[in-house]
């Protein structure tokens, strides 16, 4: 069996040693498509320039808030998990259990 897969991995690397050329390898150029050249994606040199540090605006969010929305959410998962630990426990305890004979 050994011997019939190593032939077969020689046959097979034999057979796609000679396709192509170092060429396939090389970095293509392409021209852009005037259909690509007049969409209306942003490009990186349309991006503005940050504002001055300290200052926020529509398009810069105020850290202050972020970390506010951070504090809320840890605070409702705490709750959340508060509730989770109370309606853990089963509906019946085991001497219940034990009584109705489960």
């Amino acid at each position: 069996m050994k011997v019939f897969l190593c032939t077969a991995a020689i046959l097979l690397l034999g057979s796609v040693a000679g396709c192509g050329s170092k060429g396939l390898f090389k970095a293509q150029e392409f021209p852009e498509s005037p259909e690509a050249a007049a969409a209306p994606w942003p490009r990186l040199v349309d991006t503005p320039a940050a504002p001055p540090k300290g200052q926020f605006g529509p398009g810069v969010p105020d850290p202050a808030e972020g970390t506010a929305a951070a504090v809320e959410l840890t605070l409702a998962a705490r709750d959340a998990a508060e509730r989770a630990a109370a309606l853990a426990p089963p509906p019946l305890t085991e001497a219940e259990k034990r009584r109705l004979g489960k």
